[in-house]
């Protein structure tokens, strides 16, 4: 009876929000390579996991994919050349991912966003890793710095409609 308690009231715990920061590039070099980036990610009691990131002034869209560690190759992120630090996420070649790809790593085909804590007010390092062109280990192609900027407002969810309240029509007996 008990266990049964915790368990509903966990599923109700977990409840997923999802949440958008921005951020301004905080070195010549990330404004130069990126500008601003707004990170959208769903927060449960679990963690966090992102699912996309967007040019903050411009209308350019990449998905990410939670990925593990061993994706980059042999050895994992600790192989990587500047051993890149956050939660690691695949760049989807859908939308704009391949063009993010092609512009943060040259020559690459595959990328990998390493993305450090995302918290409300705290800056964040993020580390662009792709495979190599020649076939050899994963490398970092950059390091790029952000400050904090701000939190995009979501609007709440829809509540789900009921179509038993709509008014039925009502035919004479």
């Amino acid at each position: 009876m008990v266990l049964t308690c915790v368990l509903m009231g966990a599923s109700t715990a977990d409840a997923v929000t999802v949440r958008q920061f921005s951020y301004d590039p905080a070195d010549a070099k990330t404004r130069e390579v990126t500008g601003g980036l707004t990170f959208q990610f769903n927060q449960s009691m679990f963690g966090v996991k992102v699912t996309n990131v967007r040019a903050t002034e411009a209308k350019a869209t990449a998905d990410l994919a939670p990925a593990a560690p061993s994706a980059v190759g042999p050895g994992g992120l600790a192989a990587v050349p500047g051993a890149p630090k956050g939660d690691l996420y695949a760049v989807l070649p859908t939308d704009e991912g391949a063009a993010l790809t092609s512009a943060l790593c040259p020559g690459s085909r595959r990328a990998w966003m390493a993305i450090g804590k995302l918290k409300f007010d705290q800056d964040l390092q993020v580390y662009v890793i792709g495979d190599s062109p020649t076939g050899g280990p994963a490398r970092t192609c950059q390091a790029l710095a952000f400050t904090f900027h701000g939190e995009w407002r979501l609007p709440p969810p829809a509540e789900p409609f009921d179509t038993r309240e709509l008014d039925q029509p009502q035919f004479p007996r």
